[in-house]
This record gives structure tokens, C-alpha cells and sequence, in this order.
């Protein structure tokens, strides 16, 4: 019934997809999918501390995006409007499993103007959120955004330390979704190979909405320099100061990147560590229907603040901290393509697998079969929060229009 709702809503959008009238353009676009899974509990979960005692159960999860662009000589305005439904008996007794599947939980990062809508009955959660609304100005050698932005740059998929404004999707089977951002940017092209963005940003939400605004000031460059390019970044962020750079270069059919992210303890005196974030990432397509992509990396866990708030860890995906992530894309047939990904955390030996078949049934429209599973733990009381995650077996149906 919710794919059948789905494919009407997208057909419905199609049938005004792009108008245009002058000077002005309007464009709309989105993306529709629905899933069922069945989650199977790891049985260090159900022991003591964690007691998730429950040993099998079902997620079923819906989401669309709904995207407008209207368009007037320099100016633009940008909107998406994103909604995700999920639906797990899991729920009713505050399992994390359902928790962990639905990344990320904030859909909006710095969150100021709030826009949002949050409702959990039983085992039903709703959630209704625009998460973007820009306005757009272009000058000369400019370009200027206030409202609320997505904000994409760096090249990590399973981990991208220097862009703390929209977590990368690599290790879950939901797709297509993107973090606002409220704020001002504001974006300056000093010549072909050189350009500055200065970001202004503000979030009620990261500790309670009722607190008073914790601001970000945020620079990101880029220069290019033959098969290079160097991103670099600095400024306050989550009442933190932080420093970094991506370091890219193109080689063949790929590209080799090194990134760095130095983090200060909180500016506000509570407990807190310094942390550093290394990741070191190969991409290529090795054939004509083989792709490789490769990521090591150093993701530093600051214990001392989880130890006061553990909520912090939603922040991402899985806790590891010293890992290797291969991804594999691989074309069995021009409509059918398989994904797999591994990845292991070294200081824990927790190993985690990801599966998918994914088959092009017609235009813009996919039929995924997935299994999301750990594949291997150590049976101890460190990381507890890796043994927290079931293996999921699935299916889902994605429309693009």
C-alpha cells in the first residue's frame, strides 16, 4: 500500500515537472522508497548491561523527498521537503535497534528555525521536516545563501571528518537523505582555481531546543592545481574550535585522498578531550564494471563526553575508531548492479558487513534486496554500543521523478 502511494505522489509530481516562463524557471524533482526488513538481535545484546531481550522483530520504514528550484535571472530559491515513516514493534519498549537503523536521527544538523515535525505513537514514528530552504544570489565574482542549506564537500563516503554538516550514508541501506544547515554562506571566486565560503551557522539543538543559540563560524576553501586539489578548513563549530584540510589528487580513472581534522575540547570547561580524525581513502573504477573504493581512517572517541552525555554518540554511525572500509560496486547485467562493503574496526576486532542487489525495473525506478549484518565481535564489555546492531534482511522499492 505505501509503494502504491508512493508511485502516485511521483506521477502526480511528473506531470509539472519543469516550467518555464520568461526569465523565470521552475523545476521539481524527488524520490520515493519504501522498505521491510527483518532484524534478527546479536546475542551479546541481550546480555547484561545491554538487555535488549528480544530476539527477532520487523522494521518497516517509508521516505520521500520532494525538492522545488524556481529560478529568476540571478536569483534562486531551493526547497526539499523530507518525510520518513517507520514502523517497528521494537519501538514500543525504547529498543535502540530502531534507533541505530533510522541515521541519521537529526535530519537537520544546526537546526535554529526548527521546521520540523516529531511524532511517536506505540510503534509508529512520523517524521516531517523541510530541510532545506535557501535563498540564492549570484554577483560577478560571488554568491550569497541564507536560510536553511545542505552543505556537500569531501570525498569520505564511510567517514568524512571534515565536513561536520552532513553525515555520509556508506553503512545503511536508506539513501538520498541530506542534513540542513540554518545560516549564511557566503561564496567568493577569487579565480578558476581558487575559492572561499564563508558559513555563518546557528543550532538550538545540541544539547535541548530551549537553549540559547551555539553559533558556527566556518571557512572552507578549495584550490586546484593540476591532478590536485586541497580543501581546507577552520573556524568554531559545536563549541569547539576546529582545523583541517582534504588533500586530492586524480589518478586515472581515480583519485587518492588524505584528510585531517584537529578538534579542540569544548570551549565551555566541561569535561572534554582534544581529538584528532585521520582518513586516508582510494576510489577507482577498475573495469568496465568493477568499481573499488577503499577507506582508512582514525575516528578519535571523546569518552570524557559521552561519559556526561551519551546522546552525543548519535552523532554517527558506528563507534569505531581504528577501521578499514572496502566498498565494491559491481555491474552483473546492464539493469542489475551488487554492492558489498566491509568494515573492521581494528583495536575491537568488530567486523561489519554490507550487501545489496540492486535491479533497474524501469525508468527511475530500483527493486533493492539487502543484508546489513556484524560479521564478527569479541565476546567482552568494550564498544558495547557495535553489539547493539541485528542483522537486517530486506527488501525495498526506490522511484526517482
Amino acid at each position: 500500500m505505501l509503494a502504491l502511494v508512493l508511485l502516485l505522489v511521483a506521477g502526480s509530481a511528473r506531470a509539472f515537472e519543469k516550467i518555464e516562463w520568461r526569465d523565470f524557471t521552475l523545476e521539481l524533482a524527488g524520490n520515493a522508497e519504501a522498505q521491510t526488513r527483518q532484524l534478527t538481535n546479536q546475542p551479546p545484546a541481550q546480555k547484561f548491561p545491554l538487555q535488549q531481550d528480544w530476539e527477532s522483530s520487523n522494521f518497516n520504514l517509508g521516505l520521500a523527498n520532494l525538492s522545488a528550484k524556481a529560478e529568476f535571472r540571478t536569483a534562486r530559491v531551493e526547497a526539499n521537503w523530507f518525510l520518513r515513516y517507520t514502523q517497528s514493534p521494537l519501538y514500543e519498549d525504547d529498543y535502540i535497534a530502531p534507533f541505530l537503523i533510522n541515521f541519521p536521527r537529526k535530519v537537520v544538523a544546526r537546526d535554529v528555525f526548527r521546521l520540523d515535525y516529531t511524532r511517536q505513537d506505540g510503534g509508529n514514528r512520523t517524521e516531517s521536516v523541510l530541510n532545506r530552504l535557501t535563498y540564492e544570489l549570484d554577483g560577478e565574482t560571488s554568491r550569497f545563501a541564507v536560510g536553511r542549506m545542505f552543505i556537500n564537500y569531501g570525498s569520505g563516503e564511510v567517514f568524512n571528518p571534515i565536513n561536520p554538516f552532513n553525515q555520509p550514508l556508506g553503512l545503511v541501506a536508506q539513501s538520498n537523505i541530506a542534513q540542513g544547515n540554518d545560516g549564511m554562506r557566503g561564496s567568493f571566486f577569487l579565480s578558476d582555481d581558487s575559492t572561499l565560503h564563508f558559513y555563518l551557522l546557528g543550532n538550538k539543538r545540541l544539547e535541548d531546543y530551549e537553549n540559547q543559540i551555539t553559533r558556527t563560524l566556518w571557512l572552507h576553501g578549495e584550490y586546484r592545481f593540476g591532478d590536485w586539489q586541497l580543501d581546507y578548513v577552520a573556524g568554531e563549530d559545536q563549541k569547539r574550535n576546529k582545523i583541517g584540510f582534504q588533500l586530492n589528487r586524480i589518478v586515472g580513472e581515480g583519485m587518492v585522498f588524505f584528510q585531517f581534522l584537529e578538534t579542540s575540547s569544548l570551549l565551555n570547561d566541561r569535561p572534554s578531550s582534544q581529538l584528532s580524525d585521520v582518513l586516508l581513502g582510494y576510489d577507482n573504477q577498475l573495469t568496465g564494471r568493477w568499481h573499488l573504493r577503499v577507506e582508512v581512517g582514525h575516528q578519535e572517541t571523546d569518552r570524557l563526553a559521552l561519559a556526561e552525555n551519551p546522546a552525543a554518540l548519535g552523532e554517527r554511525l558506528l563507534p569505531y575508531e581504528y577501521f578499514v572500509a572496502v566498498a565494491n560496486a559491481y555491474e552483473l547485467h546492464p539493469l542489475v548492479k551488487a554492492y558489498a562493503t566491509v568494515i573492521h574496526d581494528f583495536k575491537t576486532r568488530y567486523v561489519y558487513g554490507l550487501g545489496r542487489l540492486s535491479w533497474s525495473v524501469a525508468k527511475d525506478f530500483e527493486w533493492d534486496f539487502f543484508v546489513n549484518t556484524p560479521l564478527y565481535w569479541i565476546e567482552d564489555e568494550t564498544n558495547l554500543v557495535q553489539k547493539s546492531f541485528p542483522t537486517e534482511l530486506g527488501t525495498g522499492l526506490r522511484l526517482y521523478f
